[in-house]
């Protein structure tokens, strides 16, 4: 259901990940943006993205064919306050050396719902630090720097706060995003009222089966996307959210509607696309 159009720029085929927001992972570890962005550029001329790091360990776990792991590489990094974004290419072609780029592409964009893959940063740690958790006032471990190599795109990450790859842009790595993610001003006018007011012309009473049952709360938790996507053009109607952005959407979903970050991530995503595909001025979308 949340499956989105893949993009593909002049035939090239592209995703789009947070790969870090320096949330506490299951090593009891932070890794600090900054740490990030000081090795963004040794990352964008050396590193790759692969599967689960295999590129990185898989000749110690005596896996013969590693390299066959990667999958892509990095074409951009930004970083917008503790999250971390990256625009990566997979690589596409034919043989053994794209076989695993082809599978991986085809889990996101030949299947529905999509295979969920999460980003999960890799390289080798340099410099560590320890403070306490304003939240638990407990003693974690603060990765403050790095020299970052690698991506690993996987099933289990790490960082359980990360949302899944996207094959449409978002955070700031899209056009027409301020630093603080898609600023939803300037698509605001009666051309956005209008598509939101108007269910971005779909019509309950023309349709059939189960989307001819789509529930509704009045309030609270969304029962599903037709309900979430109702509430929040309400919300952006009535201008409760101040330039409102693509993060500041999903924390207020996961704020006022109690949605889990991941389903709130995907959920937005899925409602910035039907907007776009709907706004008859697209032009600031680019591809």
């Amino acid at each position: 259901m949340l499956k989105a159009t893949p993009v593909e720029e002049g035939g090239e085929r592209f995703i789009y990940l947070e790969a870090s927001n320096e949330a506490l992972d299951q090593q009891n570890e932070v890794v600090l943006s900054k740490a990030l962005e000081a090795s963004a550029a040794y990352y964008l001329q050396y590193g790759n993205i692969d599967l689960d790091h295999l590129t990185q360990v898989g000749a110690k776990a005596g896996i013969s064919d590693y390299n066959l792991y990667e999958i892509g590489r990095p074409v951009d990094v930004r970083v917008d306050g503790n999250r971390t974004f990256v625009k990566g290419q997979i690589f596409s072609g034919s043989g053994p050396a794209a076989d695993k780029a082809n599978q991986f592409w085809n889990s996101i964009t030949g299947v529905n719902p999509p295979q969920r893959w999460y980003p999960s940063v890799g390289g080798a740690v340099l410099e560590k630090a320890t403070d306490i958790d304003p939240e638990t006032h407990a003693k974690r471990s603060l990765v403050t720097k790095v020299r970052w190599t690698n991506i690993g795109m996987s099933k289990t990450p790490v960082n359980s706060q990360v949302p899944t790859a996207s094959t449409i842009p978002f955070g700031v790595l899209a056009k027409c995003w301020g630093s603080q993610g898609l600023d939803l001003t300037k698509a605001l006018g009666a051309e956005l009222g209008a598509g939101l007011n108007a269910g971005y012309g779909t019509d309950s009473a023309n349709l059939i089966d189960g989307a001819a049952l789509r529930q509704q709360s009045l309030h609270g938790t969304p029962v599903n996307y037709w309900d979430f996507r109702d509430q929040l053009s309400a919300v952006l109607l009535g201008k409760d959210i101040k330039q409102p952005t693509a993060s500041r959407l999903t924390d207020f979903a996961i704020t006022h509607f109690n949605v889990e970050p991941d389903e709130a991530a995907q959920t937005v995503e899925r409602f910035m696309h039907d907007m776009k595909t709907n706004l008859k001025n697209r032009s600031c979308y680019g591809r």
